[in-house]
């Protein structure tokens, strides 16, 4: 359920971190080593970044929609040649990161790209990266929407522009479901209409959005004088998300007896 906000967050934390020349992360000139999701026992002795420690409490807000709270730990770990580097080394490092995740109050969490198998963080990638193939399904949600919004507004209010990562996030959803219903839709690959057949078998939700997402309970060190030359810097993550209910039992089983 967290592995692609684990994958999310790692790309944002990559992305946006100082690089050197040959476009490796980097704090001062020390390359960050790994990014690493879940806890490791031995770790390289530079500096690293580890997200691990998850939970995700859920509970029913309304009638059909319930709210995970998720909880994320996000920790650094840095080791130098002596105690004052490993503790600017922690505490730079730390502060980058909570400068980075500070941006991203909402975050979109993606599945790998049914039809190229990369891993993106907004929607537009469906949009941008194959376009072609989304153009038919981006027309019809733009199309809709105007429609909607002139039955309930008046001639003179013109519609807004739908922000693209939504329209793109729409425009997937739409095809996705095509592809669940048996439509043949134009463009899509074989290969590409197998992995969106296997998701579906699989349960997953392509296209999430988090809200709500604060960084807290922020140490930039734990000064550890029984560890030598090695530090932690952590930042708990919290963040918020909906999802629907849709059926609630108790006759959606198999009529099927089993012989236990």
């Amino acid at each position: 359920m967290l592995e692609k906000v684990y994958d999310t967050l790692r790309g944002i934390l990559f992305y946006e971190f100082p690089k050197n020349a040959k476009g490796q992360a980097v704090v001062y000139d020390r390359v960050i080593t790994g990014f690493y999701v879940g806890d490791t026992g031995v770790k390289p002795n530079n500096i690293s970044i580890t997200l691990k420690g998850a939970s995700s409490p859920l509970k029913d807000i309304a009638l059909g929609l319930q709210e995970f709270e998720h909880s994320i730990t996000l920790e650094v770990n840095t080791g130098a040649d002596n105690i004052e580097n490993t503790e600017r080394l922690t505490q730079e490092a730390t502060r980058i990161c909570l400068g980075i995740l500070r941006k991203h109050r909402r975050l979109w969490v993606l599945e790998n790209c049914p039809v190229c198998g990369k891993f993106a963080l907004t929607p537009q990638h469906f949009t941008v990266d194959h376009s072609s193939l989304f153009l038919p399904y981006r027309t019809t949600v733009t199309s809709e929407f105007n429609t909607l919004w002139s039955e309930t507004h008046p001639a003179s209010s013109s519609p807004p522009a739908i922000p693209d990562s939504g329209l793109a996030a729409e425009a997937f959803i739409r095809l996705y479901n095509d592809v669940q219903s048996g439509f043949a839709v134009t463009g899509l690959s074989t290969t590409a209409a197998t992995n969106i057949r296997r998701m579906q078998t699989d349960l997953v939700e392509p296209v999430r959005i988090l809200y709500d997402v604060s960084c807290n309970d922020i140490k930039s060190s734990d000064d550890a004088t029984n560890r030598q030359l090695f530090r932690s810097g952590t930042i708990n993550i919290t963040a918020k998300e909906l999802i629907r209910q849709s059926q609630y039992g108790p006759d959606n089983v198999p009529t099927t007896a089993f012989s236990l």
